[in-house]
C-alpha cells in the first residue's frame, strides 16, 4: 500500500464475524481488505463441531432469540434480520456446501468438513472484490481526525507500517482457543475509545468435579442423560431452591470431571451465576419413570440370579460405569443379584436416576468454545455494530458481551453481526461524510 492509499474498510480478524463482514462490504462495492494474524483463516470455524463445523440451526429468529440461552439475546435482532439461517444455508449453496440437520434443528456439514465452509467464505469474498492479508500483526487502532479516516499500525508481510482505512470493523474474537488467533487485543482497542469491557470468563466449556470418581472413568461417554444444576444452601451441603438449569444431551466423563454437550451448554449458566461450587445432578435415563426403571432392574436380578449387580445389568451401561455403581454399594454389590437388599437396590436407583457431583469451576478459558463476557452492548448501535464513541469503529463476533449455547448459537450470531457491520461500514465509509 501506498503512503496516502485508503481502503474504504479494513476488517480486523478473519473468523466467522470477520469474513462476513468483509464479503458484505465488498458487496456494498467498498474497497475492503481483510486482515487476519495466522496464516490461515477462519480456523475456529473449521474446527468447530468436532471439525464438522456446526454452522448455524434450522430455528427461525423469534426461536433462535430465545434459546440463545443469554439475557442480551434480543441485541441480535437487526442482525439475524440482515442476515438470516436462510441467506447463509443459501451462500454456502452456492458454493457446493450443504448443509444436514442432526439433534433436532443443528445443522452441520453434510460433507463433514468445516473447511469447506471456510473456503466458500473466502471464495465469495474475493468474487466480491475483497483483498485477503494474512500473517498480519496490528498492534494498535487510532482515529485520525484531520484524514477523517483510522490508522492501522503493525506488521504487514514483514514489514512495519501503518494503514489507512475510513471505516474499521474489529472481529477479533475473544480469548478462548488462543491457538487459533484469538489473543484478546480488540478488547485493548475498545478500551481505548472508552468502552466498557465486562468480566471475561470461558464458556462452552467443560467442568472440574470435586469427586474423584468421575477421573476413572475418563473417556466414557453416556448418550442420554439429563443433568441438573443446583445451587447449594446456607449449609454449603444441600443444593436450594429451583434449578439453574437442565440440560438433556450426551456427557463425558474426563480427566478433569465432566464434559459433553449437556455438561458444555450448562457451564454457561454456572459461569452466570458466579457461584464458586454447585451440585450438578445426573439422570442417566431420563425418558424412563423410577419405577419403571427399578421393574427394569428387578427383571434383570431374577434373570441372573447367581450374577453380581454389574453383571446382572450387563448391557444396560457400559461396564465400566456398572462397576463404579456396583462399587458404591460396598459389599452390597458383591453379592448375587437375588440376595442385594432392598436399600441397596433403592440406593443404586438413586445413583441412577439421580448421581450427585460437586462443580468446582471449570477448565480454563483457553479449553472454552467461546468467551464469556466482552464489549458492553449498551454503547454500541445494535441497528449497525458501529461503536457510539468513535464513529466508523465497529464490533462484531465474539468480542462482544453476547454468549449463546450449543447448536450453531455462536457462528450464527457471529455471521449476522459481522454481515451487519460490514454492510454499514461500507455505506459510511463510501458517504464519504466526516466521522
Amino acid at each position: 500500500m501506498q503512503p496516502n492509499e485508503m481502503d474504504d474498510v479494513a476488517v480486523i480478524g478473519a473468523g466467522g464475524a470477520g469474513i462476513l463482514a468483509a464479503i458484505a462490504a465488498a458487496r456494498e462495492g467498498a474497497k475492503t481488505v481483510l486482515y487476519e494474524r495466522m496464516k490461515t483463516p477462519a480456523r475456529k470455524v473449521a474446527i468447530s463441531g468436532g471439525g464438522r463445523c456446526n454452522f448455524s440451526n434450522t430455528l427461525d429468529p423469534r426461536q433462535f432469540v430465545k434459546l440463545f440461552g443469554d439475557k442480551n439475546a434480543n441485541f441480535l435482532g437487526n442482525a439475524l434480520r440482515i442476515l438470516s439461517n436462510k441467506e447463509l444455508i443459501a451462500l454456502l449453496q452456492k458454493h457446493g456446501v450443504e448443509g444436514q440437520v442432526e439433534r433436532n434443528y443443528r445443522l452441520y456439514t453434510k460433507s463433514g468438513r468445516g473447511m469447506d465452509v471456510v473456503n466458500a467464505l473466502i471464495n465469495e469474498f474475493r468474487a466480491a472484490g475483497g483483498r485477503l492479508i494474512t500473517s498480519a500483526r496490528i498492534t494498535s487502532v487510532r482515529r485520525d481526525a484531520e484524514k477523517n479516516a483510522y490508522v492501522l499500525s503493525g506488521t504487514f508481510n514483514d514489514v512495519e507500517e501503518q494503514r489507512l482505512a475510513r471505516t474499521v470493523i474489529v472481529c477479533t474474537g475473544g480469548l478462548s482457543y488462543p491457538v487459533t488467533g484469538s489473543t484478546g487485543d480488540g478488547y485493548d482497542w475498545a478500551r481505548t475509545v472508552g468502552h466498557g469491557v465486562t468480566r471475561l470468563r470461558p464458556a462452552l466449556v467443560g467442568l472440574a468435579v470435586e469427586e474423584q470418581w468421575t477421573r476413572k472413568l475418563q473417556g466414557l461417554a453416556w448418550p442420554d442423560a439429563r443433568v441438573t444444576l443446583y445451587a447449594f444452601g446456607p449449609d454449603g451441603k444441600m443444593p436450594t431452591g429451583k434449578a439453574l438449569s437442565t440440560e438433556h444431551a450426551e456427557i463425558l466423563f474426563t480427566h478433569f470431571g465432566l464434559s459433553g454437550p449437556a455438561v458444555i451448554d450448562t457451564s454457561n449458566t454456572y459461569v452466570a451465576s458466579g457461584l464458586s461450587r454447585a451440585q450438578l445432578c445426573i439422570d442417566y435415563f431420563p425418558s424412563i419413570q423410577r419405577d419403571e426403571l427399578d421393574k427394569q432392574v428387578l427383571e434383570r436380578f431374577k434373570q441372573h440370579p447367581g450374577r453380581t449387580v454389574s453383571r446382572a445389568l450387563e448391557g444396560l451401561m457400559p461396564a465400566r460405569l456398572l462397576e463404579h455403581l456396583e462399587a458404591q454399594l460396598g459389599e452390597d454389590g458383591k453379592l448375587p443379584a437375588t440376595r442385594v437388599p432392598k436399600a441397596a437396590r433403592l440406593m443404586l436407583l438413586d445413583m441412577l436416576k439421580n448421581t450427585r457431583v460437586t462443580v468446582t469451576g471449570t477448565r480454563g478459558i483457553e479449553f472454552g468454545e467461546v468467551t464469556a463476557g466482552g464489549i458492553e452492548l449498551d454503547q454500541i448501535d445494535a441497528s449497525t455494530m458501529e461503536s457510539r464513541l468513535s464513529p466508523g469503529l465497529y464490533f462484531a463476533g465474539e468480542i462482544l458481551d453476547l454468549t449463546g449455547r450449543c447448536g450453531g448459537f455462536n457462528l450464527q450470531a457471529a455471521f449476522s453481526t459481522g454481515y451487519l457491520a460490514g454492510q454499514r461500514a461500507a455505506r459510511k465509509a463510501r458517504s464519504r461524510d466526516p466521522l
